[in-house]
């Protein structure tokens, strides 16, 4: 859908990201306008989305991080309404940012997703074709948010950089299955979605598997293309001076 995407700095504007940010996640411990205000003022970027009738209907958060000594934009948050969902606006949001990011001086737009949660898988690297640089388990810890619950958070975080090149598949060893809705198994079978957690954590831990791309197997199951971590950390192969650890 047609939207309008633009920094944000105003008080008002940074009390309407906080807005969507309570009514995404339901949670008591939400981003202080206050500090906000300092990401957008010191190297950050406030963004958000407006629909024909100029309503705020997505949100994104980003200020600087360091990763292997190298200055990047860091994407903590992003939201978009529920009614305005599937609509590709995530999309446009993050394009912005690599955009704005490159424009100022950063090396890439980092950020972390919930490798369990399928859409994420596919927007993040189906889509937007970012890098899968590290596995983080239970990164944030418990939440208790309605996202999140009371499960444990485990992340990848992955870059994106319009010069890195595709993925090359050609050592993949293994596919990793995305379960198909972790959220339902989450409220329905939690035994089953514990079990999917702890299985992460194996495959992508320590000297566990880094990840290659996505591929459908042969039974049709959307899953990771996996293959051997490089022996050193850091040293997979270097992209205009970032060590890309995938």
């Amino acid at each position: 859908m047609p939207v309008t995407i633009r920094p944000l700095q105003t008080h008002d504007e940074l009390q309407q990201v906080q807005h969507i940010e309570e009514s995404v996640w339901h949670h008591a411990h939400s981003t202080p306008v206050s500090l906000l205000r300092v990401f957008a003022d010191h190297g950050g970027l406030i963004l958000g989305a407006y629909d024909e009738g100029h309503n705020m209907i997505a949100m994104s958060v980003a200020f600087p991080g360091q990763y292997h000594g190298l200055w990047y934009l860091h994407s903590h948050m992003m939201a978009v309404l529920p009614a305005y969902r599937s609509q590709g606006i995530g999309r446009q949001m993050k394009s912005y940012q690599l955009n704005w990011a490159l424009d100022h001086g950063y090396e890439f737009v980092g950020w972390t997703f919930d490798p369990l949660q399928r859409r994420n898988a596919q927007l993040n690297l189906g889509i937007l074709k970012a890098h899968v640089l590290e596995f983080y388990p239970n990164y944030y810890g418990v939440l208790n948010d309605a996202i999140n619950g009371a499960w444990p958070t485990h992340r990848f975080f992955v870059g994106l950089h319009p010069n890195w090149p595709a993925m090359s598949k050609k050592t993949a060893k293994k596919l990793i299955p995305i379960p198909e809705n972790i959220a339902v198994l989450r409220q329905q079978d939690p035994d089953k979605a514990m079990w999917w957690a702890e299985y992460y954590v194996t495959q992508f831990s320590h000297d566990g598997y880094s990840v290659l791309g996505l591929a459908r197997s042969p039974q049709g199951r959307l899953c990771y293309v996996c293959g051997d971590k490089p022996k050193r950390a850091g040293a997979a192969r270097n992209v205009k001076g970032i060590n890309v650890c995938v």
